[in-house]
């Protein structure tokens, strides 16, 4: 999407979004010069689920969509829940991820000395919480 030859910036879509970019997306893209690429998490839109797939196995995705795609370095940016797979891709990556960056993304869960759920109140506890269950446990 955007510019075909441009300046390669692949997204990590937010949970649970698809590789479908939005258009103002891609007319900005488009306007920058920029070539927008995007690609669905296993278990996502028509990709298959993979059990045991961790947050860095984005790095193992993004390897092999710019070795298809012929690409030696891009940038990433990962949206809510995208930005800890972009952040994953910057940290495993550093030969082919020249830059990242992460827009209204959550923490890893969980992390040493982090009160993940420090500020949160009502639902959005209670939602949050929930999603850090087994799915037996529900």
């Amino acid at each position: 999407m955007g510019q075909p030859d441009g300046v390669p910036v692949l997204v990590h879509r937010g949970t649970p979004q698809s590789r479908l970019l939005y258009d103002l997306w891609v007319e900005d893209a488009q306007s920058r010069g920029i070539r927008l690429i995007g690609y669905e998490r296993p278990g996502y839109g028509g990709s298959t689920a993979h059990p045991g797939r961790t947050v860095d196995s984005a790095a193992n995705d993004v390897a092999a969509i710019a070795k298809e795609l012929d690409l030696n370095r891009l940038l990433v940016w990962g949206v809510s829940g995208g930005g800890p797979h972009a952040l994953a891709c910057a940290a495993l990556l550093p030969g082919l991820v020249v830059a990242a960056a992460v827009l209204a993304s959550p923490a890893l869960y969980p992390a040493e000395g982090l009160d993940y759920f420090a500020g949160m109140g009502g639902d959005q506890c209670c939602i949050g919480q929930c999603r850090t269950q087994k799915p037996r446990s529900l």
